[in-house]
């Protein structure tokens, strides 16, 4: 197997620190994806072969929701057609060497497929933040793996990156996934700060890294082909459960606190193996 020292070099990792993101070379094997689509066609004709405990709160897309962007999450955990690419050992291992971590825990993942010839009110996916989801969470060193399962170019609706937003502390109320006017919010953000979007291109096989205080989204797919990628959510070593509550005074709540097991303190164990298992070291 590929060693990850030979994938992320030193001047990878000082990139990846500079701008806030980073696109590996191919190290996703095509066996792997392949098994991973006929997961994720499973999944959506409503296979599962580990059910969750809960029901309702979090995003499981369903062939009666129409044609929208399809988002299903925690689909590593009822899915064994898609937990081994989860499981791929050398991207957690690369988000170490990101992060700069002795460990990377799985937060949770999230199956997302933009369907070809959607309006462009319901293909497009706002800036946002990760971290803007994840208030509970202790650390700012969180990361994200985006996986796509074809060719990306801009035509297909792949990430744009707002270059170097991760330098930023003040973008944590950037829950705008859903924010239509992108442009527009682009506009309001930037103010009189230079700002610069970039839209990588990825091969298949390749694998974007974004760090959790990037702002990043997606424009329609006017490809004329479904995209569908996975995003594996990461922890590093330190990240903790810490109570939170949003502006109005109620307590945050993520669907990891409802599906986790409780620590010695009573709080969510974001640790917990059944849920955040440990991906690197394996």
């Amino acid at each position: 197997m590929t060693s990850v020292v030979d994938v992320v070099t030193a001047a990878d990792i000082a990139f990846y620190r500079a701008h806030g993101w980073w696109v590996s070379p191919p190290i996703v094997p095509d066996d792997l994806l392949d098994q991973a689509a006929i997961g994720a066609e499973r999944h959506y004709a409503g296979e599962r072969d580990h059910p969750l405990l809960i029901s309702g709160g979090y995003l499981d897309w369903r062939p009666e929701h129409g044609e929208v962007i399809r988002l299903n999450d925690y689909v590593s955990l009822q899915n064994d057609d898609l937990a081994p690419l989860v499981e791929f050992p050398l991207l957690a291992a690369i988000a170490a060497r990101l992060a700069d971590t002795e460990s990377v825990r799985l937060f949770h993942d999230q199956l997302i497929c933009k369907p070809a010839g959607l309006d462009t009110d319901d293909a497009t996916v706002g800036w946002h933040t990760d971290i803007a989801y994840w208030q509970t969470c202790s650390s700012r060193n969180m990361l994200t793996a985006w996986i796509p399962f074809q060719d990306c170019d801009p035509a297909i609706g792949a990430l744009s990156f707002i270059d170097r937003s991760h330098l930023r502390t003040d973008t944590e109320w950037m829950r705008t996934f859903n924010e239509r006017d992108a442009d527009a919010l682009e506009r309001a953000f930037a103010g009189n700060e230079p700002i610069e979007r970039v839209r990588p291109r990825l091969r298949r096989g390749q694998v974007s890294f974004h760090h959790c205080r990037t702002i990043h989204g997606s424009a329609p797919n006017r490809s004329g082909r479904d995209r569908l990628a996975l995003a594996l959510h990461l922890q590093d070593h330190d990240n903790r459960y810490v109570p939170h509550t949003d502006d109005s005074g109620k307590p945050t709540v993520h669907i990891n606190d409802l599906l986790c097991r409780r620590d010695a303190h009573g709080d969510p164990d974001y640790a917990d193996p059944d849920v955040c298992p440990v991906l690197w070291p394996k």
